[in-house]
């Protein structure tokens, strides 16, 4: 009796009118005879997180030894997920103390911040208060690197999220992942754009897609007999994942406000003017993009460089970047600025526990097999100082790092924690961005 052929990783579910829905990672698609729990067995994946305007140090760094760290109060709402972080203290953007190319110090920072090569100009050279107006980081990025490993073995090398990450006059701020200098990748920033891009690619004209969406309902519905029939085909674990997958399919759905169910045409379009509502949509994109493995690498962009976002909803009347060039000694804007640094713990808390509920084949959580890295552009905002910056991780990937520690650093090179990155990611190399400012991997971390 011949055995079943595996299920195929890059498998899609396509109802009526095209419509095409990936699948969570499942046992079923092992090759006969392999254990889920040998190395390889499961992916791993890599997410970028991005913000800007530096920290109120004395509210973000924790306290205390490598495992008996106390989380400050700006770091609090990851209490839930200590045991997963990292909390390097010690990284410096060396590139950008010694050999930067640039002048403005958000150019500087951006520029450096996945990238490690000195800024390039562009034929405008500098402009008003030295930015590269015209100009790009000095290379690859961190990120595309990684994704040019996996280039052909997922349906997207990569896959970028911005939350009011639109692009300002000066270039350099505005963007974090290049494929090469000049070639910057454009987050998606609109949430309804980046669900159809990624969940539902679509071809044909308007005429056909009109005709599509009058004999469509719920995207679940077109494809509710290919569920039947896989959830037949495979165990009970691989069916809880399919049922959780395709709750988690029509959650998104639901908030992005479609009320057609034909979540593959452009009308419709979700909108959301408060700043957590879109991260919260993105993040869940990610997570799903991710745990149906169309990438394995994906990052989050929250505004721009010098970032002008007014946090609203936390009462405050000026801009994140204003407040940011405020005195240590006003203690109101102080307390505003560790507000917002606690909003960005709260938000990266809600893509750990994303993270987190996600199940693989072999049981164990999305977050176990995925590293997050959230980057500044800066250290502390009113100084725009490039020592000591604020990198947080989250997630061993796959055990490539020891989790639930405070590690502290010497004046190690940025470049060295992104060896470390890419090489638990299985991308290999001993140097990362300028070799003169790279040593290699971050030892303290394995």
């Amino acid at each position: 009796m011949s055995k079943r052929k595996p299920l195929g990783r890059r498998t899609l579910l396509r109802g009526a009118g095209g419509v095409a829905i990936g699948l969570p990672f499942l046992g079923a698609m092992l090759r006969p005879g392999r254990s889920v729990a040998q190395p390889g067995a499961i992916p791993r994946r890599v997410i970028f997180l991005f913000r800007g305007n530096g920290v109120v140090r004395d509210r973000w760094w924790p306290t205390g030894g490598e495992r008996d760290f106390t989380l400050p109060s700006s770091l609090a709402p990851l209490a839930d997920f200590r045991d997963q972080l990292i909390i390097p203290d010690g990284i410096d953007y060396t590139t950008v103390l010694e050999r930067s190319g640039g002048r403005n110090g958000h150019d500087k920072g951006v520029g450096h911040a996945l990238v490690c090569r000195p800024l390039q100009q562009g034929p405008s050279g500098y402009g008003e208060f030295g930015h590269l107006w015209d100009g790009s980081a000095g290379g690859i990025s961190i990120d595309q690197h990684i994704a040019n490993h996996f280039e052909g073995v997922t349906p997207y090398r990569s896959l970028e999220f911005g939350v009011r990450a639109e692009g300002i006059r000066q270039a350099v701020p505005s963007r974090i992942s290049y494929r090469a200098a000049f070639e910057p990748v454009i987050p998606m920033n609109d949430a309804g754009q980046a669900f159809d891009r990624i969940f539902a690619p679509l071809a044909g004209d308007a005429a056909a897609q009109e005709r599509r969406r009058r004999r469509r309902g719920l995207v679940l519905d077109a494809v509710q007999g290919q569920l039947g029939r896989l959830r037949r085909e495979v165990g009970r674990d691989d069916q809880r994942r399919l049922d959780a997958h395709a709750a988690a399919i029509g959650d998104i759905q639901s908030r992005l406000g479609d009320s057609t169910g034909a979540i593959c045409d452009a009308p419709p379009r979700a909108t959301s003017g408060d700043y957590r509502e879109l991260t919260r949509l993105h993040v869940d994109m990610m997570v799903k993009a991710l745990e149906c493995d169309l990438t394995r690498v994906a990052s989050l962009q929250w505004s721009t460089g010098q970032g002008g976002v007014r946090f609203n909803f936390l009462g405050h009347d000026r801009s994140h970047h204003s407040l940011s060039h405020d005195g240590d000694s006003n203690a109101d804007s102080q307390n505003k600025l560790a507000a917002i640094d606690r909003f960005y713990s709260e938000e990266l808390a809600y893509l750990l526990g994303r993270l987190s509920m996600a199940r693989e084949a072999d049981g164990s959580s999305l977050l176990d097999h995925t590293v997050v890295v959230m980057v500044n552009e800066i250290s502390k905002g009113n100084d725009h100082t490039f020592r000591r910056m604020p990198f947080l991780l989250a997630g061993s990937c796959g055990g490539a790092f020891r989790t639930g520690r405070r590690v502290q650093l010497d004046d190690v090179p940025h470049g060295n924690l992104y060896v470390s990155v890419m090489n638990a990611m299985g991308v290999p190399g001993e140097s990362f961005g300028d070799p003169d400012f790279c040593t290699g991997p971050i030892g303290e971390l394995a």
